[in-house]
């Protein structure tokens, strides 16, 4: 007979199975499909017909902006005078194309960028906006124009995408050109570092350039790009403090943290991400350690129930209560991770303030459920999309459809105009900004399409930049395999089924009878041990994370750990 437990997950998967060939649910996933596809160009040929060559749309006017040296630039400080875009939509779009199967506009887009696209322009652009949009979009598209399915016709492309890229990438080095490794936030293109540039810049900032600086060494031979992003990863992660915390800004000149409270949010959610996926791409031991401290850090210490406020780096005291909107990505990583439980706790508070205003709000006020008084402005920001799209793909669960059908709906509702899709200044009243960004066409738009339809991940094994571009699992690309996936670390879960290091470190723990080691206690990664072996303590900050569970254990009054509020 099953234990009660097995049998209550066989009965999930059969539900979650039979809905999934259900008729009705695959005929709404054909209809949601063909809605975003609408949405997708509704965007792209408003953009092409009133911006193209300019980097974005300001859909209400039905103009441009040149907005590539003003990504990061609160201040609009330096602007050019002379700078006429980049075609940064454009760019942004290549691998959308390709996942939504226009190989005819791909192809077009990238024979346009091959002869028309130059970058020995006097623009200051910021580092990290420029990398993950554009070099990343270019070494994406190059991938895509070059691998096995042929999608552009034969002799049209010659390597062009990737030549810009790495024109491109000899124009970042400089900005790595500091006593600590550290680089520069801000380049100019044309002449590099300017003279009395700020020193300084974010976690994200310096942290989150090792996947398209990688790719980029990978795909020229030239190690210099990967060598620079490695050490300044490196650099950064000597930073973190005891409690494996980091800081969001620092001084590139003197390493030294300027503002010590951080979060998963704005300033540092990407490093966190790109540790991960590198592991994925590189193969990198080095890059899974960093991930998994920090990963355990993050859980310990930011986290409260389904939420996650920021901390002080320095002694992990909770500084920030509150939500926003980039915090979003964080359940998508989990289920890279294997965490699907914390990643669904997360995304459906998430789903609760998307209900609540219509769109997710840039920040909301925990502790006294409201909106931050100045930032309720949406974007058109990706990163609840994207998780959605990662638990489905975890899960085979209908209700994320349902989600994904939400996301659409207010979408259309709330910032479709005729001249596109525009960002909402205010989300109490949902009036309307002039401004669409190239991340809806990069991201939004293709996460909730695979969300509907995965087809171009068919047979394929993709890792996607923080910018959604597709980047490969290529064997050659692997220094050596991860120790994870050395054969003795594998545990035969069924008879068919391998699981690595990192699945055995899913949450939550559970014993496993292996063939190679016999029943095999696994710690669950959001396992956080009680301060004191005794498990006594004076406050809740002496108390862990349950092991079997993955629930905060709190302080009783008789001073012992455990799991109190749930009896």
């Amino acid at each position: 007979m099953l234990p009660w437990k097995s049998l209550t997950c066989l009965l999930l998967l059969l539900l979650i199975s039979t809905s999934e060939a259900d008729p009705r649910w695959a005929a709404k996933k054909r209809r949601m499909r063909e809605k975003v596809r609408k949405m997708f160009y509704h965007a792209y040929d408003n953009y092409m017909t009133h911006a193209f060559p300019h980097d974005e749309l300001k859909p209400l006017t039905k103009t441009f902006t040149d907005s590539l040296s003003e990504l990061g630039n609160l201040n609009l400080e330096h602007q050019p005078n002379d700078y006429n875009g980049s075609a940064l939509t454009l760019i942004e779009s290549l691998s959308s194309l390709v996942v939504l199967g226009n190989n005819t506009e791909f192809e077009r887009a990238v024979l346009w960028l091959s002869e028309n696209l130059k970058f020995n322009v006097d623009a200051r652009i910021n580092l990290f906006e420029c990398n993950i949009r554009v070099l990343g979009g270019l070494v994406s598209a190059h991938i895509l124009a070059t691998d096995s399915t042929k999608r552009l016709v034969q002799g049209a492309y010659k390597n062009q995408l990737l030549t810009l890229a790495e024109d491109l990438g000899r124009r970042f080095l400089p900005a790595f050109d500091t006593p600590t490794g550290l680089p520069y936030a801000w380049i100019n293109l044309k002449y590099g570092v300017m003279e009395n540039e700020t020193t300084e810049t974010s976690t994200s900032g310096c942290g989150s350039l090792i996947l398209e600086m990688g790719a980029l060494s990978r795909l020229t031979g030239d190690p210099r790009y990967e060598s620079a992003a490695l050490r300044a990863l490196r650099k950064l992660w000597s930073m973190r403090s005891s409690l494996d915390l980091l800081g969001t800004t620092l001084d590139v000149i003197t390493g030294e943290w300027i503002e010590h409270s951080s979060g998963i949010g704005a300033g540092v959610d990407s490093f966190y991400e790109y540790l991960f996926k590198a592991h994925i791409i590189f193969g990198k031991e080095e890059f899974w350690r960093m991930f998994h401290s920090a990963y355990v850090a993050v859980q310990k210490y930011f986290r409260y129930g389904p939420w996650y406020h920021e901390a002080d780096m320095r002694t992990g005291r909770a500084t920030y209560w509150q939500l926003t909107s980039l915090q979003a990505f964080w359940p998508g990583v989990q289920v890279l991770v294997g965490d699907i439980p914390a990643a669904n706790l997360s995304h459906r508070e998430f789903f609760y303030v998307w209900k609540k205003f219509g769109v997710l709000p840039e920040r909301y006020l925990l502790e006294h459920q409201m909106l931050h008084p100045t930032e309720k402005y949406y974007p058109l920001r990706p990163e609840f999309a994207e998780s959605t799209f990662y638990l489905y793909q975890a899960t085979r669960d209908p209700w994320y459809i349902e989600v994904g059908e939400t996301i659409v709906n207010s979408l259309n509702l709330h910032t479709k105009v005729e001249g596109g899709f525009a960002s909402i200044r205010d989300v109490t009243t949902m009036q309307l900004e002039d401004h669409q960004h190239s991340f809806f066409l990069a991201e939004t738009c293709k996460y909730l399409f695979l969300l509907f339809d995965d087809s171009f991940l068919v047979g394929q094994n993709y890792v996607f930049t923080t910018e959604g571009h597709p980047l490969p699992v290529l064997s050659a690309w692997h220094e050596r395999l991860p120790e994870s996936y050395i054969p003795t670390n594998w545990t035969l879960v069924k008879t068919t089924r391998k699981a690595s290091a990192m699945y055995l470190q899913e949450c939550p723990a559970t014993t496993l009878s292996t063939r190679e080691h016999g029943s095999q206690q696994i710690e669950s990664a959001c396992h956080i041990r009680d301060a004191r072996v005794d498990h006594r303590c004076l406050t809740d900050e002496d108390c862990g994370v349950d092991a079997t569970n993955c629930r905060r254990r709190s302080c009783s009054v008789a001073g012992y750990c455990g799991l109190w509020l749930l009896i």
